[in-house]
């Protein structure tokens, strides 16, 4: 069901039980490195707060089935979609920035939401990575507010609707 490749020759997976660690150290990487323009230290630092507990973050990686995107034989980035359509981890690691990894990675879950019957898929995304998303046809439907460790982190509720013509044509073979 998630295996795949795409033409920039990244290879989609099924994340193995023994990659979840490395996806907990993706996911700080990509919080810590690539977010500095729209969050401040103290704000990266409460975001990926969340992943301190290895035993919780795994459990959380376990019950969501993210797959991953291997470039160079590494993993280059990690996402899910749940049942309902919501895109809970999106992170692409610093060394693939540039890569095509996020493109990639969209277009597998536009692939598999499809095979799904959806019509619908959402985020919360980050200040950072709204406008790629953007870029793909989704659309703000709300701005929101989280609160981690007592640190506000400004972020939005997108969504795309997977029925629009230019979506479905996007979509190669």
């Amino acid at each position: 069901m998630f295996a795949g490749r795409n033409c920039n020759h990244i290879e989609f997976r099924p994340c193995q039980g023994d990659e979840i660690n490395l996806l907990r150290e993706l996911f700080v990487a990509a919080v810590m490195e690539l977010t500095g323009g729209e969050y401040s230290l103290e704000q990266r630092r409460a975001w990926v707060s969340s992943a301190a507990d290895k035993v919780e973050f795994c459990a959380r990686m376990e019950a969501q089935q993210p797959f991953v995107a291997m470039l160079q034989d590494r993993i280059a980035g990690y996402a899910d979609l749940q049942p309902d359509g919501l895109i809970d981890h999106f992170y692409v690691a610093p060394w693939a920035k540039g890569q095509r990894v996020a493109s990639g990675m969209l277009q597998h879950i536009e692939k598999l939401a499809h095979s799904q019957g959806m019509t619908t898929i959402h985020a919360l995304v980050s200040l950072t990575a709204e406008p790629f998303f953007l870029r793909k046809n989704f659309v703000v439907v709300e701005r929101r507010i989280a609160t981690r460790a007592g640190v506000t982190l400004p972020h939005a509720l997108l969504q795309k609707d997977l029925t629009l013509k230019s979506t479905r044509e996007s979509l190669p073979g």
